[in-house]
């Protein structure tokens, strides 16, 4: 074991702070650096819309399957779509095997929530006959390895198998009220909204870390999530408890968050563009 190696097993919080001094991560990255991104779609062939999004050493798949259902009461003319995320314990030593953690739980009503409040589908689009039958969108998020900041990544990968998905046509009979649905022909769901969340680790009051590691997130003492649009307007923002967060510092977020939302919906259309 070397020096560095004793170090950090004995003394990791005096081993972390040592690059916070330097203004970096054992990582190599600054401060507010984010990690390289890759991101394919289709990945899941058995699905109807499918992504694989790796950031940094996190990894996730996201695969979302059609299913025809009976609308909800309150809404006969919409659709339904339940993001599902899985942490398993293959992934991180951090999960154990069982029903689904807090972070799981917590991190699906994450993406349900932004799906509501970005506007990203018109679940009227997803009717296929009011009052009879709608299209329901289950998307299973799987974390195939956890290094921290789940969230950023289970919603690149939500949106990117979002636009990567098609639905078979469908035609409806009124006369025998008969649906037939015609899978050799597909169309594609119109996605009208592209968030991307960017998470920060509070540290302490004057050092934040963007795209937090597994690593930083036991470090830190809180974090904030921001869900920014294309057109740069904050939709979502998450802040489970921690320290306060000064105006000037969020601001700072902001800023960041703004450029990473081009960086990565370029990256999504790119992948896009490859299939």
């Amino acid at each position: 074991m070397t020096t560095n190696e004793t170090w950090k097993s004995f003394e990791p919080d005096s081993y972390y702070r040592s690059f916070l001094d330097k203004k970096k991560r054992p990582d190599g990255r600054g401060l507010t650096d984010s990690r390289s991104i890759m991101i394919r779609v289709g990945t899941v062939t058995t699905a109807e819309g499918s992504s694989t999004v790796r950031m940094g050493h996190t990894t996730v798949m996201c695969g979302i399957k059609a299913e025809i259902a009976t609308p909800a009461l309150r809404q006969p003319d919409q659709g339904l779509i339940v993001p599902n995320v899985e942490l398993y314990a293959c992934c991180s030593p951090m999960f154990k095997a069982g029903p689904p953690g807090e972070k799981a739980i917590s991190t699906s009503q994450f993406l349900k929530n932004v799906i509501i409040s970005s506007g990203m589908l018109d679940l009227t689009e997803l009717c296929i006959v009011n009052n009879k039958y709608v299209w329901c969108l289950f998307c299973d998020i799987v974390c195939l390895n956890y290094d921290g900041n789940l969230t950023d990544a289970a919603l690149v990968a939500l949106v990117a198998a979002l636009q990567n998905l098609r639905l078979p046509a469908t035609s409806f009979d009124p006369d025998d009220q008969k649906l037939q649905v015609q899978s050799l022909r597909t169309v594609k769901v119109n996605v009208k909204a592209f968030p991307v969340a960017s998470t920060f680790t509070i540290y302490s009051e004057d050092i934040q870390l963007m795209d937090p590691t597994a690593e930083d997130e036991r470090q830190g003492s809180g974090e904030l999530t921001l869900v920014l649009l294309e057109n740069d307007s904050v939709c979502t923002t998450h802040k489970p408890g921690g320290h306060m967060i000064s105006e000037a510092t969020l601001n700072t977020f902001v800023a960041l968050a703004k450029k990473r939302v081009h960086t990565i919906n370029r990256s999504i259309r790119k992948a896009l563009s490859e299939t």
